[in-house]
């Protein structure tokens, strides 16, 4: 038996290995306690999904009762999934795990754009999202956006957890880097 890589083989690795410590750069924030529903706790940040679908939260936004969302999703699925209002969902829980609001009961989640009603394979879409009569976040609230690719497959999502803390140093380095 030969322990000698050919070159092609040699490439290859190579390869694999570059793709996968590029991506565990997208997924410095999350976490695989449970691999049907990863959890992210940075912004921006991308989750992969075993559905073989990659989402990322690029931005989000709190003002004047509305909470806005920038979001890049792609599917390597050979089906286009169809996209629809309860794709997403929005929660804000406080320090003590108890619920000040979920989307659903707020008019939930609105597409603001979508060039297309499904994504389709290798395909990547960027969604703007709006939730209204969203609260002014307190001290210890924690906003839980979570996506489910496939309703048919609910038990599979991907969920950001993003602290008051955490949202306030995205929105304080926006401002610096705009200057």
């Amino acid at each position: 038996m030969s322990y000698t890589f050919s070159r092609r083989a040699f490439l290859k690795y190579s390869a694999a290995t570059a793709v996968a410590v590029a991506g565990a750069s997208l997924l410095g924030g999350c976490e695989y306690q449970d691999p049907k529903n990863p959890v992210c706790k940075t912004l921006p940040g991308a989750i992969t999904s075993d559905l073989q679908v990659i989402a990322g939260l690029r931005s989000m936004k709190i003002e004047n009762g509305t909470c806005t969302l920038e979001v890049d999703i792609e599917s390597a699925r050979a089906n286009p999934i169809r996209l629809t209002t309860d794709f997403f969902s929005i929660a804000v829980k406080d320090s003590e795990g108890k619920s000040r609001y979920f989307s659903l009961n707020n008019g939930g989640v609105q597409i603001l754009n979508a060039e297309n009603s499904r994504i389709e394979q290798k395909k990547p879409v960027t969604l703007h999202l709006k939730a209204t009569n969203f609260p002014k976040l307190q001290d210890g609230d924690t906003v839980l956006f979570q996506c489910i690719p496939i309703r048919e497959n609910s038990e599979y999502s991907m969920i950001w957890e993003i602290t008051k803390e955490v949202y306030e140093e995205f929105i304080a380095n926006q401002s610096t880097s705009k200057n």
